[in-house]
């Protein structure tokens, strides 16, 4: 048997894979804010996404996926907590209308 073969590592840079669960937590927090009942879940994807973007960054990895990671989670948890907000609003609204215009 050789040992020229060579298995490769996991990340070849560190922080690459933080950078890319910061991205991937990113993007499915921005999707999930458009769904008022998933909100509260876009905003704890978001803060999942900041740490992970934030570690990325100690670990050395600075590039254009750990900025996209960084950027789509804090516009995540931004509108996530907004819509989740306004969620939360209507149906007190609706609620406290109850009893005047209930069945």
């Amino acid at each position: 048997m050789s040992d020229s073969y060579h298995m490769p590592t996991q990340n070849d840079q560190p922080g690459k894979g933080a950078a890319t669960g910061s991205l991937v937590c990113g993007i499915i927090s921005v999707v999930l804010w458009f769904f008022g009942y998933s909100a509260l879940l876009s905003v704890i994807l978001g803060i999942v996404g900041l740490v992970l973007a934030s570690k990325a960054k100690k670990e050395g990895f600075v590039g254009g996926m750990q900025t996209a990671g960084f950027v789509l989670s804090i516009i995540g948890l931004i509108g996530g907590a907004l819509v989740f907000v306004a969620c939360v609003a209507c149906v007190g609204m609706m609620v406290s209308l109850y009893p005047y215009y209930g069945y």
